[in-house]
This record gives C-alpha cells, sequence and structure tokens, in this order.
C-alpha cells in the first residue's frame, strides 16, 4: 500500500520503509529506515497519513519514535 502511494522501501541504496510483524490480529510495525531523524519524522507522518487514508488503524510505537503501529480496520 505504501508504495502504491509512492513511498520508498528501504534498501541498501537509500532509506524507505520497513514493515515487520502482524499476523494473528496482533498490529504489524511500520518503520522508518532513514539516516536523518527529522526526515524520518516528516517521513513516518506521510506513511500515517497514507495509511489512515487506506483505512488503517494508525498509533506511534510507545518505545521507538521511529515505528508506527498499524492495524486493519474492523
Amino acid at each position: 500500500m505504501l508504495r502504491k502511494a509512492g513511498r520508498r522501501e528501504f534498501s541498501e541504496r537509500h532509506g524507505g520503509f520497513v514493515v515487520e510483524g502482524g499476523g494473528d490480529g496482533r498490529p504489524f510495525q511500520v518503520a522508518c529506515a532513514d539516516d536523518a531523524e527529522a526526515s524520518a519524522q516528516e517521513e513516518l507522518s506521510r506513511y500515517s497519513d497514507d495509511l489512515r487514508k487506506a483505512e488503517y488503524r494508525v498509533e506511534p510505537d510507545a518505545d521507538d519514535d521511529q515505528v508506527l503501529l498499524v492495524r486493519e480496520s474492523s
């Protein structure tokens, strides 16, 4: 979904989003793998907006400021 919204996935050549976890009703994590803290926060805000537009529930991870917890809407 983030790729469809034009967001870049993390690779060896550039920063971007990383998705981990999920399944069995648990939230999955969307992280921003970017070297620049300010850039990462801006990008997380964009990820959050894109995911909410796609009707996902999004909240920040209390343990990591570069991670969003994402659940499918019920």
